[in-house]
């Protein structure tokens, strides 16, 4: 039901950057965006009901679509970050589909590939009947979910073809022409289409806040030793960027160290140091790093740090720093 269906307000900042963008006057949907910081979720049906607020305000054609190419890589949050921090557009892209719930709680993207194409279809699989999203969300979502993409490999490549659920419009070759791409509509789903070859494009995105997490990142791994040790150094740094995928293991880790697990086990010991512990390190000075940013919510932070479940996070950080996160995080900003 779509009353029980939430959006991240990262993503719905976008609505305020496209009213300051046109200038236009609409006091009641900045209102409405007011009480929510971007660490926050807003109710999809509040969400609809401002795009439909700013469609009164300014008719134009294609709404959906200009307020989604609004939509920079800190639109997306925690999943903006993750997607930024790959080596490739492939890589981020299934990041992208693995948090996709943190930016749309029903999200569910779906990825097929035909021959030399890759097809993404966003909402029901196609063929499963009436979708449950509205025209300018629909547009809104193909649109910000470009931008992202061609944000992360800092080129303006477009799709090879959109295709949208609802009824042809009018003026349907404005579509076309602010997407760069064939638009298709009357389709079974909203999805969008791009050479399968992107995927090996690399990711080159500066986005400035993107890059303040991955510079506060680097340092909260720095040693208060002037010289850390090599291993150490490189196995903390091996151990950050693992954790965006899941809980690492010993084992892939010494495989991405390029070692045997006897050495990885043995260099370990040789500095007095368990790996569990280690780990367990590692996690906490980022989960006071990333605590420290308002823009980020508890359950971001739990998956930034591993953990499937915000619930395991909470247990985890009690257990280091004798309280839960969310006083941990009060304490910091009554300081």
């Amino acid at each position: 039901m779509s009353k029980d269906v939430y959006i991240s307000c990262a993503l719905a900042e976008t609505l305020r950057d496209y009213i300051e963008k046109n200038e236009l006057t609409a006091p009641d949907v900045l209102d409405a965006l007011a009480p929510y910081s971007s660490s926050q979720r807003m109710p999809i049906l509040l969400f609809w009901g401002l795009l439909e607020r700013l469609q009164a305000l300014h008719p134009v054609p294609a709404l959906g679509l200009r307020i989604g190419r609004c939509a920079k890589p800190q639109h997306f949050g925690v999943v903006g970050y993750l997607a930024a921090s790959c080596s490739s557009l492939g890589q981020a892209l299934m990041r992208y589909r693995r948090f996709q719930t943190l930016l749309v709680s029903n999200l569910d993207v779906q990825v097929h590939q035909r021959g030399s194409v890759i097809r993404y279809c966003w909402g029901k699989n196609e063929g499963e009947g009436e979708q449950d999203t509205t025209p300018l969300a629909s547009e809104f979502g193909v649109a910000a979910f470009v931008n992202l993409y061609q944000a992360l490999i800092g080129q303006a490549i477009s799709p090879t073809a959109i295709e949208i659920p609802y009824e042809r419009p009018a003026q349907a070759s404005i579509y076309e022409v602010l997407m760069g791409c064939p638009v298709r509509f009357e389709a079974p789903c909203h999805a969008l289409e791009m050479p399968a070859s992107l995927l090996a494009m690399r990711i080159t995105t500066s986005d400035p806040y993107l890059r303040g997490l991955f510079d506060q990142q680097a340092q909260a791994m720095l040693d208060q030793q002037p010289r850390p040790d090599r291993f150490l150094d490189e196995l903390q740094q091996q151990i950050v960027a693992a954790l965006q995928d899941g809980e690492p293991s010993a084992a892939a880790l010494a495989e991405r160290m390029q070692c045997s697990l006897r050495s990885f086990y043995r260099q370990l010991a040789s500095q007095g140091l368990r790996y569990r512990a280690l780990l367990a390190d590692v996690r906490f000075k980022l989960a006071r790093m990333y605590l420290a940013d308002p823009r980020l919510s508890s359950a971001e932070i739990a998956l930034l740090l591993g953990y499937s479940e915000q619930s395991a996070f909470t247990r985890a950080f009690r257990g280091w720093a004798g309280s839960t996160p969310q006083d941990y995080r009060r304490r910091l900003l009554k300081d």
